[in-house]
């Protein structure tokens, strides 16, 4: 692919720097003063060798010097006006390719669809994990299987103690957690416990808003310092127009 030229290179690429023929002419015509100064300062300390029609002709000479810096100079000005309009040409074509090329509301609406059916699908595994241990804990205590945790004595020296430790537990022989949680353990020293939806899909925006560089607009709380509910009420209109809209508009509508 061929690099877009910037502006000096382009206005070299047009033509030669005009900076050196603006400086060139106008140093001609400071030469030109300098000579009819002199001249006239020759005739003022009585020179007779300098005649009137040399002084009309270095006059001349300083005019159109004059006249020729001005026209490089305005050539210069029309070059440098070319050059940023090329310029803003450039960037102005860039700036629309990017719109078109990468900023489609059509693929954000279709890329949020996706996630939510994955998200529902993420809440429903974890809801039917968790409802399938809280029945089972329920079905273990009605029959009477013990708790997870046992305690056993231990004779240190003179004194007795009661330590804690995971009581055996196999899928024939389970334990469970007693009271209302769901634990419960189908193999020694490992417990089986609920996840909750609330947890999951907290875990994973904070894990993506970290890993992603989730942004929120300028001046307002970062997406993790502040309540989720609060960022939806202030946003969720909006970002429900734009998807509506992304999601209404045709190919033809998107170019």
């Amino acid at each position: 692919m061929t690099a877009t030229p910037t502006t000096e290179q382009a206005t070299t690429a047009d033509g030669p720097d005009t900076a050196p023929a603006v400086a060139q002419a106008e140093q001609h015509a400071a030469d030109a003063e300098q000579t009819l100064a002199a001249m006239e300062e020759r005739v003022r300390d009585g020179d007779e060798d300098v005649t009137p029609a040399q002084l009309a002709e270095a006059r001349e000479l300083g005019r159109f010097a004059r006249l020729r810096a001005e026209a490089a100079r305005r050539k210069a000005e029309r070059a440098t006006a070319k050059a940023a309009e090329q310029e803003r040409a450039r960037l102005t074509a860039k700036a629309v390719a990017l719109v078109d090329q990468e900023a489609d509301p059509a693929t954000v609406a279709t890329a949020y669809e996706q996630a939510r059916t994955a998200l529902a699908a993420l809440v429903a595994a974890v809801t039917a994990h968790d409802n399938a241990l809280h029945q089972a804990a329920h079905l273990l205590r009605q029959a009477d299987a013990p708790p997870i945790i046992r305690y056993v004595p231990v004779q240190r020296g003179e004194h007795t103690f009661q330590e804690a430790e995971h009581a055996p537990a196999s899928r024939t022989a389970p334990t469970v957690e007693h009271g209302n949680s769901a634990a419960l353990s189908l193999s020694t020293g490992r417990a089986r416990n609920t996840i909750g939806t609330g947890p999951t899909l907290a875990t994973l925006l904070d894990e993506t808003a970290h890993q992603h560089g989730v942004a929120m607009p300028a001046g307002e709380t970062a997406f993790t310092a502040a309540p989720i509910g609060e960022h939806a009420h202030r946003h969720a209109d909006r970002v429900r127009r734009f998807l509506d809209t992304a999601t209404a508009q045709t190919p033809e509508t998107t170019k």
